[in-house]
C-alpha cells in the first residue's frame, strides 16, 4: 500500500478478529460503505482458503466491519449470516468486459511483440555478424541446402520466441492490473477528505471504487452491494 496508509485499517481490524478467535480470517483491501447519508470504512473479511482471485469461486464473505472514519473505532464487527450486508437483492457481478479487455490486449501485445522481435533477427546483426556475413554471405549451406542464416535462426526460434512472449504479456497484465490499487488509494483518500471537510459523499467515485475493487477481487461477491451506494 502507498503513502495514504490504508494498512492502518487492516492492523485495527487483523486485531480484533484475533480477540474474536478468527485467526484464519484474512480482511481484504479497505472499502467504504455508505448507510443513512453516513460515509464509513469497511472491510471484508474472507477465510484463508478462500481464493479470493478466482471468479469461478463465487465467494461471499463472512465477515464485515464497520469503522467511524472521524476516529478509527470499530462499530460494528458482523457475521454476515446473522447480519448480511446486502440490503435488498444481491448486485450480479459483471467482469465480462474485464475479459474482453485483457483477451484484446493480450492478442494486440503478443502480435506486437512477436513481429518486433521477428523482425529484430531477420534485419539486424550483431557488429560480428555484420563482420561476417560481408564476408561470408549471409546464406549458408546447412544439411545439403542453402539459408538464409537469419531466416534459419527464426524457424528455430519461433516457438520459445511464442511461449517468452506469452509469459512476457502474461506478466505486463499482472502488473497493470495490480497497479490499479494506487489509484484506488488516492480516489478513497480523496472521498474521505471531501466528506470530513464538506460532509459530501461523492456517489460517482464511490462507484468507481466499487468497479476497481470488483476488478481486483474477481472471486468476491457482494461488492457493489457492501458500498450500498443508492
Amino acid at each position: 500500500m502507498n503513502n495514504l496508509n490504508l494498512d492502518k485499517y487492516l492492523n485495527i481490524v487483523n486485531d480484533e478478529k484475533i480477540k474474536k478467535g478468527l485467526p484464519s480470517y484474512i480482511p481484504l483491501y479497505p472499502m467504504l460503505r455508505v448507510e443513512n447519508g453516513t460515509l464509513y470504512v469497511g472491510v471484508m473479511l474472507t477465510d484463508d482458503k478462500d481464493n479470493v482471485w478466482s471468479k469461478e469461486e463465487q465467494i461471499k464473505p463472512e465477515y464485515w466491519v464497520l469503522i467511524d472514519i472521524k476516529n478509527d473505532k470499530i462499530l460494528e464487527f458482523n457475521k454476515t449470516e446473522e447480519k448480511d450486508f446486502v440490503i435488498g437483492n444481491l448486485i450480479p457481478k459483471n467482469t465480462d468486459n474485464k475479459q474482453k479487455e485483457i483477451s484484446k490486449y493480450t492478442v494486440e501485445k503478443t502480435l506486437q511483440y512477436k513481429n518486433y522481435l521477428i523482425e529484430d533477427i531477420k534485419n539486424e546483426e550483431l557488429p560480428l555478424q555484420k563482420k561476417l556475413s560481408s564476408i561470408l554471405g549471409s546464406e549458408m549451406e546447412i544439411d545439403g541446402e542453402k539459408v538464409n542464416i537469419n531466416d534459419y535462426l527464426l524457424s528455430n526460434l519461433e516457438e520459445d520466441i511464442k511461449s517468452k512472449i506469452e509469459d512476457l504479456v502474461d506478466i505486463l497484465i499482472q502488473s497493470k492490473y495490480g497497479s490499479i490499487t494506487f489509484y484506488y488509494d488516492n480516489l478513497l483518500n480523496q472521498i474521505i477528505s471531501n466528506y470530513q471537510t464538506n460532509q459530501i459523499i461523492d456517489n460517482e467515485k464511490l462507484k468507481l471504487c466499487a468497479e476497481i475493487m470488483n476488478n481486483y477481487y474477481d472471486g468476491v461477491i457482494g461488492i457493489d452491494n457492501f458500498f450500498n451506494i443508492h
